[in-house]
């Protein structure tokens, strides 16, 4: 898939969970998203991990909390 432009906030939160794996080994919950952005509303945060998504720079896995996953790194990592 290719991967296009992101906007600011889209790399702010990109940033924020590939910062929080890398420490944590796990991806973060929405609500960190959300409290860790600075992002008003639970939907706003939501919006943007599916903006990520469509562009191609994270995968989720639906009902599943924890489940980002940065593509090109595995699962774990």
């Amino acid at each position: 898939m290719e991967k296009y432009m992101l906007t600011q906030k889209q790399k702010e939160v990109y940033d924020y969970i590939k910062a929080y794996i890398e420490k944590n080994s796990i991806s973060p919950y929405i609500r960190e998203i959300q409290e860790g952005c600075s992002i008003q509303s639970y939907k706003s945060a939501v919006d943007k991990l599916l903006a990520l998504e469509k562009k191609g720079y994270i995968k989720r896995s639906l009902n599943k909390h924890r489940s980002i996953i940065l593509n090109g790194m595995r699962e774990g990592a």
